[in-house]
């Protein structure tokens, strides 16, 4: 038997393919950064901070993510870089494992480039990968080349001399394409790494708290990063303030977040499959949404968010349910495994089991958390026209107009009672 020939689509698929939002790219390096963060303070590797920096040059149209953990070895860069979908991390274990985010930003800019050393080399390996002839080889018809032939075609490599205690993983996307540019948008890039990345809440949010007492009791790790984006420290968007705009188009503040709920989820097994924190407020209103930007109950997996805003709609007894709420479901188990987009997990039967605790979690208590609040707030209304029709009476005493308004305004007092009755009841 000939051997299998994998076509230059699947390069496509892999690339110009893959993602819906040219930011996600973002989040794909920055999943491997910490990956090798993880690695480097599980075996003590190094004393010193390790962190991610992002740097963005407009001018240049260039994009460079930097970490300072491991970085690669020279003899491995050729296997860990070069081959496609043949990662050695281990599923469950680590935030990536199908060896493919890093080709993602071959679909946005001309040139992709992996600038490397680990701790004791005296060279630095400069890999890349001229994404501008990729492109033209795919959209040529008569290129009828192996995905493999192509990619060998476009990868070139360089050896400069460094200190041989320097140890990082550099991107450099450059010259970002003309339809790309929400990459160096840097306002963009920021909030967009505020809400998907692995990145500490901040101080702003004072539940944080119990959400790290419960972490430290059950022994599950923070995976939090320090993030940088043009040397701005990057937190999550949660405070315990709710916006909304005025008839003039001004923001201003209609609730607050209170305090927050922790739940978990198990299968039958007694399996933990998830655990979550809401927040709790008078559930006035739907949460304005961007106002308001982190609106919504968001999937998240080791930190990363999983899909977007919309993505646990599903799971809610009528789609108004999720933008009552803030908050995180934390999936943790091990079976829940991310598609290759990262918008939502792999069908099986670990799956199954989640929604199915998810759906009955939100039909039954957050469904009736802002439905009986719609009701206690209907209530208070009811209440507040009654007093008022009571106190309309009571000034016009003696002089109504006729007996027919007196009656009139009788005839709408008794209706109020009657209604403020059912209200409260």
């Amino acid at each position: 038997m000939s051997e299998i020939k994998i076509g230059k689509n699947a390069i496509e698929n892999l690339t110009r393919g893959m993602y819906e939002d040219s930011k996600i790219i973002y989040r794909e390096y920055i999943q491997n950064a910490a990956d090798q963060i993880d690695y480097a303070i599980k075996n003590a590797l190094f004393d010193e901070d390790l962190f991610i920096d992002i740097k963005i040059d407009k001018s240049r149209r260039n994009v460079t993510i930097k970490d300072n953990a491991t970085g690669v070895r020279q003899e491995m860069i050729e296997f860990a870089l070069a081959n496609v979908a043949d990662s050695d991390k281990v599923k469950g274990e680590t935030k990536g494992f199908r060896g493919i985010g890093r080709l993602g930003g071959l679909a946005y800019c001309e040139k992709l480039r992996f600038i490397t050393t680990a701790k004791g080399e005296s060279q630095k390996t400069i890999m890349t990968w001229d994404a501008k002839a990729l492109g033209k080889m795919l959209d040529d018809g008569t290129v009828k080349d192996a995905a493999g032939t192509i990619l060998q075609r476009i990868i070139t490599y360089e050896y400069e001399e460094c200190p041989v205690d320097d140890h990082y993983f550099i991107v450099e996307m450059l010259g970002i394409t003309n339809e790309n540019v929400d990459l160096l948008d840097s306002e963009k890039v920021k909030e967009y790494i505020a809400l998907n990345a692995p990145v500490p809440y901040d101080s702003k949010f004072y539940y944080k708290q119990k959400i790290y007492e419960y972490l430290q009791e059950k022994g599950f790790p923070k995976n939090e990063y320090k993030i940088f984006v043009d040397g701005e420290d990057i937190l999550k968007l949660y405070t315990t303030t709710l916006f909304e705009r005025n008839s003039a188009g001004q923001r201003r503040k209609y609730d607050d977040v209170y305090d927050i709920r922790i739940q978990e989820f198990h299968n039958d097994n007694g399996e933990l499959l998830a655990w979550m924190w809401y927040g709790i407020s008078r559930f006035e209103k739907q949460i304005p949404y961007p106002l308001n930007e982190t609106a919504g109950i968001r999937l998240r997996q080791s930190n990363i968010q999983i899909g977007n805003e919309r993505t646990l709609i599903p799971l809610f007894k009528e789609a108004r349910g999720n933008l009552y709420f803030i908050g995180e479901v934390h999936a943790v188990h091990k079976d829940l495994t991310p598609n290759a987009r990262r918008d939502y997990f792999n069908e099986n039967s670990i799956r199954n089991d989640f929604e199915a605790q998810l759906k009955y979690f939100f039909h039954s208590t957050l469904h009736s958390l802002y439905i009986d609040a719609n009701r206690a707030k209907n209530a208070y209304k009811k209440e507040i026209a009654l007093y008022k029709k009571e106190d309309e009476y009571s000034k016009k005493k003696g002089r109504f107009v006729s007996d027919r308004e007196k009656q009139k305004i009788e005839q709408e007092i008794e209706a109020a009672k009657t209604e403020d009755v059912k209200a409260k009841r």
